[in-house]
């Protein structure tokens, strides 16, 4: 990959994202690289996942590599820290670098008179707007009825969106390298409220039962909007992945262990 032109995705409320962006920018085009956000070859992203996850989508639709370079926690999703960022654009230049995929969600809403679609990469979330009132959310996988749960939400998440929001409503941990779909209430009240992994090239429909007012369409943790008993949501993978860039970062399971705190 010939990398000529870059954009930045910064989290504007760090000042140590921002200084680094400038820094990083006089080093890009001192060497040759323009700044570029409506048609780059690369997207970097400085911040931790939430930032991420905003550029994630970027990166998606300009169909470009990422590579995320954390000014935060440890997170899952970024690849080096703020000190190797400069050491990342080059050894990236010079091709030193590999690229691993990752499934994103496509998520639309019927009917829908502006027919919007939604793409996202840990989750989609259907969960109640009135806060005194849990939702009955039927749904159905493959064309054919699961389940109505009595929940606060149901979760369909991807691989990488099995250590998010899933994993806290009790979902399993499933490796990025895998393919496959994530099914989770969220806090259901019922005697079954088990998770589900599903085949990743199955579709999931969601439906407010009639009793209900109104939920919210949630992608990796921003609102896209207000759906009732009109709407069907449906949910499964896109066909095409986002590419991350990936040196010699920790890998899954080393982020996975320091994240929860695994015992050595």
């Amino acid at each position: 990959m010939s990398v000529s032109k870059v954009s930045f995705v910064v989290h504007d409320g760090k000042s140590t994202a921002l200084e680094l962006k400038a820094s990083l920018e006089r080093d890009l085009v001192e060497g040759g690289i323009e700044i570029d956000d409506d048609s780059p070859d690369l997207v970097l992203s400085l911040g931790g996942d939430g930032t991420m996850l905003r550029a994630a989508r970027i990166a998606h639709r300009l169909d470009v590599p990422l590579l995320g370079v954390n000014l935060g926690r440890l997170g899952y999703l970024t690849e080096v820290e703020a000190s190797d960022a400069q050491e990342a654009v080059r050894r990236i230049s010079n091709g030193d670098y590999t690229l691993e995929e990752r499934m994103m969600l496509r998520c639309t809403v019927s009917p829908d008179d502006d027919a919007n679609e939604f793409v996202g990469l840990n989750e989609v979330l259907v969960e109640r707007t009135a806060f005194h009132r849990l939702v009955r959310l039927e749904v159905r996988v493959g064309g054919e009825e699961l389940t109505a749960f009595n929940a606060d939400g149901v979760i369909i998440a991807t691989p990488s969106g099995s250590t998010a929001y899933a994993l806290s409503a009790g979902g399993p941990i499933v490796s990025p390298r895998a393919e496959c779909l994530v099914l989770a209430p969220v806090s259901a009240h019922m005697i079954f409220s088990r998770p589900f992994v599903l085949a990743a090239d199955e579709t999931v429909e969601v439906r407010l039962d009639a009793s209900a007012q109104r939920a919210s369409l949630v992608l990796d943790g921003v609102l896209a909007t207000e759906i009732d008993e009109r709407h069907t949501v449906s949910v499964g993978r896109h066909p095409r992945p986002l590419r991350l860039i990936r040196l010699s970062g920790p890998g899954f399971i080393e982020r996975l262990r320091v994240k929860l705190g695994l015992p050595g």
